[in-house]
């Protein structure tokens, strides 16, 4: 029997707008600030065992997204997640 490496997803948010933007990741509750132009980039590692986003009921789906105006959260369906800047930092 070999192990199942876990699987990685990320989702580019882009501030296009001309104001400061909410960036908030579920389920840890976390915000993050981005400035008009800045890409943010988040991050979910799947389960290595079975259904990869154990988190979503329609399978298959590492994210959803909830967009209203000045903030979007991210509801990752890994097993974590994480938010860097387009260079990983």
């Amino acid at each position: 029997m070999t192990a199942q490496a876990a699987q990685v997803a990320r989702l580019q948010v882009r501030n296009n707008s001309a104001e400061l933007l909410e960036l908030v990741l579920e389920c840890y509750g976390s915000d993050h600030w981005l400035r008009p132009g800045e890409t943010f980039v988040v991050w979910t590692v799947g389960s290595s065992e079975g259904d990869p986003w154990p988190g979503t009921t329609l399978g298959n789906e590492p994210f959803q997204v909830d967009y209203r105006p000045g903030s979007v959260t991210v509801h990752f369906n890994g097993v974590h997640s994480y938010v860097t800047d387009v260079a990983g930092n």
